[in-house]
């Protein structure tokens, strides 16, 4: 059955001279975040003169341009001229990528401490987050960086009360209902628990970001020594195995 995605814009804001934010419910939710992608799917067919980028959000769209070549106002009626039309389900691109993943030890430093607070042993933790697929809201804070989610509800728990300076690349971590990984070194506050191998964001890809807005995200539990050995090899083993997209 054909799932249609209806776009309900709850409100325009201006941001700055050369941005315009498209504001849909405030929450976290799929269904949302798929109308923002769907929209913004539709604005870039339409490919309207003077609008620059287009920027994914949970919740929201930010639509940048050029106020030389098209007024906030021009581009505001535009835009909900728009706004009625709706898109098959099927016509969002989207496909979804196999993580290959280390967990705990040396490698998810907090697996052992987060086990304790929630009540867990941290096999079950481990269990519950490859256990199934993980929605992309967004990507971004750092470079490719994707916010999956929602985990178990059991795991739930708010960022650390003392950031890291520094958080290794490859760091596969969750924080409140969501999982990322961090695709370069860089603070952050996030529960580590475990460290892929695979390289999610290189700038010198033609696409450098591995996942997407609207993509899933499934881990998959190697051991530290696959993770080790990972090289260029193994990678295109495992994509030839597990994601027949690249």
């Amino acid at each position: 059955m054909t799932a249609h995605i209806t776009n309900k814009i709850i409100n325009y804001v201006p941001l700055g001279d050369q941005t315009l934010v498209v504001q849909f419910e405030n929450i976290l939710s799929i269904q949302v975040s798929r109308s923002v992608k769907s929209f913004a799917h539709i604005i870039e067919q339409q490919g309207i003169p003077g609008v620059t980028e287009i920027i994914i959000t949970f919740n929201t769209l930010a639509v940048c341009y050029d106020p030389i070549k098209i007024t906030y106002d021009k581009l505001l009626g535009k835009l909900q001229a728009l706004q009625e039309y709706t898109l098959q389900s099927e016509d969002i691109a989207s496909k979804k990528v196999y993580v290959p993943v280390v967990f705990g030890g040396e490698y998810g430093p907090d697996l052992e401490d987060l086990s304790k607070q929630v009540g867990l042993t941290p096999e079950e933790v481990i269990q519950s987050l490859y256990s199934k697929p993980y929605y992309v809201y967004m990507v971004g804070f750092i470079a490719g960086s994707p916010y999956g989610g929602e985990i178990d509800e059991r795991l739930i728990l708010p960022r650390r009360s003392s950031p890291r300076v520094k958080v290794k690349k490859g760091s596969v971590a969750i924080a409140n209902k969501q999982t990322t990984i961090y695709t370069i070194d860089a603070p952050g506050g996030w529960h580590l628990l475990g460290w892929t191998p695979m390289e999610i964001f290189n700038p010198y890809r033609e696409a450098p970001g591995l996942l997407l807005s609207g993509d899933y995200l499934q881990y998959i539990p190697i051991t530290a020594d696959e993770a080790e050995r990972w090289d260029n090899h193994r990678q295109r083993e495992w994509d030839q195995e597990w994601n027949s997209f690249t």
